[in-house]
């Protein structure tokens, strides 16, 4: 792949769906085209519940609600969604009080399926699907719906769900220390980006970190040395997602939205020039990052909460050349 960059990368807003007091972003690709999903809690008083909806960015998708997320306490969930073929499923963060469960949701039929029941005394924030990692995985609501799922235990230790021999309970597979987490597979194995904590104040409810790259192997274990795309930058909130046989990671700082892309394995991280158009990146939360046909999207929420509420997008195509 071309190594020269793109240029700077041009934030616009796209307007999101009827969904007021947006809090989160995904972006998923349902028929090789970016879909971008805003959810909104609702939680003043019982039922609580979190609404997703879908916005094309291409034109073609679904458009309006694809999701309702019931849930007992007014905590705003985190969740991953992934496609599988025009379907979507999720895995969201169930809040217990002092123990969070995990649970997958089909978005078509509604089933629900715990992910964390073998686990009953331990504490799962921060799912994410193990993108690129097929089907199966897990036991599935449906035939071929998203498999492995990555969180983080106790706020502490990451970790990767998967299916044991024979449908019995999943298997953790630990990844080591981290408060967030991305899990990619890919060959010869997965790759993890893991943000740990670092010293410095909060913003809403996310912590500041630093951020890692790390090979891994079929165990998902350390598969050699570690690599610092933003270097020792405090962030908040990350994203990752494969570009060819390269990578691209957003992240929120204090001041900046953040984007890295290391165009192969070994290569160097080159951080990518980002105008806001505008926008104030100290309100910038859920970052978020997909790759289909090789152009990325980059999605951004600012202003999470409020009647301002908006998303910010901006791709970019990569080299076509392998």
């Amino acid at each position: 792949m071309n190594e020269t960059p793109p240029p700077s990368l041009a934030l616009s807003p796209a307007a999101l769906p009827d969904a007021p007091l947006a809090d989160a972003l995904r972006l998923v690709a349902l028929d090789g085209a970016p879909v971008l999903l805003a959810s909104s809690t609702h939680s003043a008083a019982p039922p609580h519940r979190t609404d997703v909806w879908a916005l094309p960015l291409a034109g073609r998708g679904p458009s309006g609600a694809v999701a309702t997320i019931p849930q007992l306490l007014p905590a705003l969930p985190r969740w991953d969604a992934a496609a599988d073929g025009g379907a979507l499923s999720f895995v969201v963060e169930v809040a217990g009080g002092a123990v969070n469960a995990l649970v997958r949701l089909d978005g078509a039929s509604g089933v629900r399926t715990s992910l964390t029941a073998h686990r009953p005394f331990a504490s799962f924030s921060g799912p994410r699907f193990v993108r690129g990692a097929g089907a199966g995985s897990l036991p599935a609501p449906s035939p071929g719906a998203p498999g492995a799922v990555s969180a983080v235990v106790d706020n502490a230790t990451a970790v990767v769900l998967e299916a044991a021999a024979a449908g019995g309970a999943p298997v953790d597979h630990p990844i080591g220390e981290c408060i967030d987490v991305v899990v990619l597979a890919g060959s010869p194995g997965p790759t993890a980006v893991c943000k740990r904590v670092a010293p410095g104040a909060s913003r809403g409810a996310a912590l500041p970190g630093t951020v890692s790259v790390s090979a891994r192997d079929a165990a998902y274990g350390a598969a050699g040395a570690e690599d610092a795309p933003f270097g020792d930058r405090r962030v908040f909130e990350i994203d990752a997602d494969r570009a060819g046989g390269g990578l691209v990671i957003v992240a929120t700082s204090a001041a900046h939205l953040l984007v890295a892309h290391r165009p192969a394995p070994g290569a160097a991280f080159r951080v990518l020039p980002v105008d806001a158009g505008g926008a104030d990146p100290a309100t910038f939360s859920a970052p978020c990052v997909l790759v289909t046909d090789r152009t990325v999207t980059v999605a951004v929420l600012s202003k999470a909460r409020t009647p301002d509420a908006r998303a910010l997008v901006a791709t970019w195509p990569l080299d076509p050349r392998p």
